[in-house]
């Protein structure tokens, strides 16, 4: 008899192990399957762009090119490189083969493309990152990614980052005096060296205060990591950002005014709710924020800029 009992918790446990791994009550990462493939990964982006509302949020950033490079002039950018501005912008035919999932944390599933160029006996790899949800993704691509052949540097010294959905238009209801939150991640690039990524938690709340008619967003990223050095960064947020037809920090737009710079700011946070019912949240960035307290040198202060992406708790 306890042989048999013995057995049933043996299978028992592997039936929850094997749910577990299946991400079962999770959604968002295709098909049910605990780690995609590739060609998982690419139908759930591309099914994804297909149910989006255009334009995207989108956001251009430099790898400072050469003092006596003919890029600056011809692209009319500050040859020092830097922050550009926040678009919205109609997205082509992007392509999504060969990302490799690397995890789903928080409700968002994170997968990464790799590209190496190979020229004389030096080898330089250029990545792309890609998080998703049910109704909306995030993309970010190092400089180079999307580059033919080592001959095309203008676009090698460009980092770009999007955030793309079925945009929901209005804003999630949200009584007067309460809150409703949002919980998923970061992924942005160090502009001094936007071959690399930082990584954290985002959480997005949204509030009426008592008394105030109008909807207040709080956004705060923790957690935050310098992914080959392992360096933290202190926590950065943003407070009471006025939310309108379902954005913040950028004016919504159509589709016909696409292409149109809607943000000058150097640094700030914008966003935008997905899904019918307001699922899912995300948006653009760019910030600078010093490592956290004896685990950098000199507590340097470093500019970072990329996307983020939640779902309703």
């Amino acid at each position: 008899m306890r042989s048999s009992r013995n057995r049933f918790s043996f299978l028992a446990a592997v039936v929850s192990f094997l749910m577990m791994l299946s991400g079962c009550g999770g959604g968002g990462q295709g098909a049910g399957s605990a780690i995609p493939g590739a060609n998982e990964i690419e139908g759930v982006l591309n099914d994804l762009r297909s149910d989006s509302k255009p334009p995207a949020l989108a956001r251009f950033g430099a790898d400072p090119p050469p003092p006596d490079s003919a890029t600056c002039a011809a692209l009319l950018i500050e040859c020092e490189g830097g922050l550009g501005p926040v678009h919205y912008r109609a997205l082509g035919e992007f392509d999504f083969s060969g990302f490799l999932f690397i995890e789903r944390r928080r409700g968002v599933s994170l997968a990464e493309r790799t590209r190496v160029s190979r020229e004389g006996g030096d080898a330089t790899s250029y990545r792309a990152l890609a998080g998703w949800l049910d109704h909306s993704f995030f993309l970010i691509e190092t400089p180079g990614i999307g580059v033919a052949s080592e001959e095309n540097r203008v676009s090698a010294n460009y980092y770009g980052a999007y955030s793309i959905g079925n945009a929901a238009d209005s804003n999630p209801d949200v009584l007067a005096g309460g809150a409703a939150t949002w919980s998923g991640i970061m992924v942005g690039v160090r502009i001094a060296e936007p071959d690399s990524f930082v990584r954290g938690d985002a959480e997005i709340t949204v509030s009426r205060p008592g008394g105030n008619p109008d909807l207040l967003v709080d956004v705060e990223f923790t957690n935050m990591k310098d992914e080959p050095t392992g360096v933290r960064f202190d926590d950065v947020s943003w407070k009471g950002l006025a939310l309108k037809d379902g954005s913040f920090g950028v004016v919504p737009v159509g589709e016909g005014e696409a292409d149109v710079s809607r943000h000058p700011a150097r640094r700030g946070i914008s966003g935008r709710f997905y899904g019918q019912n307001h699922e899912e949240v995300g948006g653009l960035f760019s910030f600078g924020a010093p490592v956290a307290e004896n685990e950098g040198v000199g507590g340097d202060i470093h500019d970072v800029s990329g996307a983020f992406g939640a779902r309703r708790d």
